[in-house]
């Protein structure tokens, strides 16, 4: 059993040091309009790669573009820089409820005002070279709608623009400047829901947006472009219900701004990275107070737990990500947790030995660490940290899990040269049956220690004790 938790614990240290290598590779910004219905607000999403090509001595961007829409009217535009003049702009729109089942259109532009914007020509380009990769309209499923708002009629009517592009030696363009190199690369959006076009071809006449909270409306974020370079070309997915990951509507993100993010990843980190891990340290410690360090230490990373989920579930978008399906299965673990270990801890008392509440408190506890690792990891990804936070908080996780690995070994070692010692158990009469009293009142943890009672009909002279302070 010990050997098949080191495995576990061994997978889950190559796997954080897997997704914290991968991490830094897609960035991306959304905005949720269609949450609250199919005739809501503005509603995309962008995700972003660069890639330093060799033979080009420049960075190629690879762009992944989901624009959400309900009907036939209106347009969605993304552009480079924080004004349309000079921008790289890819504006979309089109009918995804055509009968001929036509593409959505992605036209891109640029402007040297603040007028309509024109079609790129090969003049404009500066040695930009841009091909449109893919461009289709696909059906929004039902999970993707608010419940509220969801009817039969309301889903077929409500499909997303996947579009896919590269933009060839970006670098090179002659407007407002694109690098991969900065951390706050400024962008901006616009949007207007009420033209009505004659036709969709690349060249359409443009109405103009309108100021938010009318029918349209504009704004800029930022992108940490450094963060979005990888090591190979590829085109970025989209995370579905992440509103940003390297990303942020003013530069150098905003998280700062609000203390309950900080206040939920302390809570979190403190429980999963000190508490729980000193409390299996504590309960296999030998020492007779071990059971109350052990049991006073996991209900306060348990509270650490409820109340970090409590705040995680008020700050959450939209639970539909792993993070917050395994936040909550960890706030419900805390909790049955708690009670097997007490169950535990009254029958062992009592029989001294081993039953189904000992083996499902190790073994949940096991599991429920594991998970708590690995969300610690998924939750840093959710809010947009860069890889060498994250990078940071897998190597932490790896020391955390090694030192309970070789803790665990140590004591289980010890344990048994000590009863390989003749005359182990012998003990003094008043001696061991203090011991004996303080002993019992911990949690017995170990995998080896299956019959742990005392025997029963022991020469009344001697007292033979067994140490149950050991996980």
């Amino acid at each position: 059993m010990r050997s098949s938790f080191v495995s576990c614990l061994s997978t889950l240290i190559a796997v954080l040091i897997l997704v914290s290598q991968a991490a830094s590779e897609p960035v991306q910004y959304c905005r949720f309009g269609h949450e609250n219905g199919p005739d809501a607000s503005v509603d995309f999403c962008v995700g972003i790669t660069t890639y330093k090509n060799v033979s080009s001595n420049d960075y190629d961007m690879y762009m992944t573009m989901h624009v959400t829409k309900s009907s036939a009217q209106g347009w969605n535009a993304l552009g480079t820089g924080s004004t349309m003049a000079g921008a790289l702009m890819f504006i979309v729109y089109g009918d995804p409820l055509s009968t001929s089942h036509e593409a959505p259109t992605v036209s891109v532009r640029t402007v040297d005002g603040y007028h309509e914007p024109q079609v790129l020509t090969q003049a404009d380009t500066g040695g930009v070279n841009i091909r449109l990769l893919q461009a289709h309209w696909d059906p929004v499923n039902v999970t993707d709608v608010d419940d509220s708002h969801t009817t039969s009629s309301n889903i077929a009517s409500v499909f997303t623009a996947k579009v896919a592009l590269v933009c060839y030696s970006c670098g090179k363009w002659p407007g407002t400047p694109i690098s991969a190199e900065v951390t706050a690369q400024p962008w901006v959006w616009a949007w207007n829901d009420k033209q009505e076009f004659d036709d969709y071809s690349d060249s359409a006449h443009l109405e103009a947006h309108q100021h938010p909270g009318s029918s349209g409306g504009w704004g800029r974020f930022y992108v940490d472009m450094a963060r979005s370079i990888t090591s190979t070309p590829s085109l970025p997915p989209i995370r579905p219900g992440i509103p940003a990951l390297g990303a942020s509507d003013i530069p150098g993100g905003w998280d700062w701004m609000n203390p309950a993010v900080y206040i939920h990843g302390f809570l979190m980190s403190a429980a999963f990275i000190i508490f729980f891990p000193a409390g299996v340290i504590a309960i296999r410690s030998g020492s007779p107070r071990s059971f109350r360090y052990h049991w006073i230490l996991q209900l306060l990373a348990s509270i650490f737990v409820l109340i970090g989920t409590a705040i995680g579930l008020i700050l959450a978008h939209k639970i539909d990500t792993v993070h917050y399906y395994i936040g909550i299965t960890v706030a419900l673990c805390s909790v049955v947790q708690i009670g097997l270990g007490w169950r535990h801890h009254v029958v062992f008392v009592r029989i001294q030995t081993r039953q189904w509440a000992s083996h499902g408190h190790i073994w949940l506890g096991r599991l429920f660490l594991l998970l708590g690792w690995a969300n610690i990891i998924l939750g840093l990804l959710l809010a947009g940290n860069g890889r060498s936070l994250v990078s940071l908080a897998a190597s932490l996780i790896s020391v955390v899990a090694l030192t309970l690995i070789g803790w665990i070994w140590f004591v289980t070692r010890q344990r048994e040269q000590r009863e390989r010692q003749p005359g182990w158990g012998e003990e003094d009469p008043l001696f061991s049956v203090q011991a004996t009293r303080d002993d019992y009142q911990a949690v017995a943890m170990d995998d080896d220690d299956d019959n742990e009672s005392q025997p029963r009909h022991e020469d009344p002279g001697t007292v033979k004790t067994r140490n149950t302070n050991a996980e």
